[in-house]
C-alpha cells in the first residue's frame, strides 16, 4: 500500500511536498517545481524522455541536486505524481 506523501503547507500557501516539490498556484502558473527553485519537475521528464542523460539535464538547471532528481524519479515510480495538481497552462512539445 503506498504512504500518503508528506506535504507542509507554508505561509504563503505554497505546499512542499516530500521536500523536494514546490508548488505555488501564482508561480511558474501553478506547475510543481524543485524546491526553492522555479524549474518546473517536467523539465526532467521532459530530458530523459528526449533521451538526454540525467547529467545534461543537472549541468542545464545548475540548481537542482542529483539527489533531488533521483527522489523527483522516485516518486514519480512509486505514483505520487497522479495526486499532485495539473497546470491547465502548461505545454509539452
Amino acid at each position: 500500500m503506498r504512504q500518503a506523501p508528506t506535504i507542509e503547507i507554508l505561509d504563503d500557501g505554497s505546499q512542499v511536498v516530500e521536500g523536494v516539490i514546490w508548488i505555488h498556484p501564482d508561480r511558474v502558473s501553478g506547475a510543481p517545481c524543485f524546491a526553492k527553485t522555479r524549474v518546473p519537475i517536467q523539465n526532467l521528464f521532459d530530458y530523459l524522455e528526449s533521451g538526454a542523460p540525467l547529467e545534461e539535464f543537472l549541468i542545464g538547471f545548475p540548481p537542482i541536486t542529483r539527489d533531488q532528481a533521483i527522489k523527483v524519479l522516485e516518486l514519480a515510480r512509486t505514483g505520487l505524481f497522479d495526486s499532485l495538481p495539473r497546470s491547465e497552462n502548461l505545454t509539452r512539445p
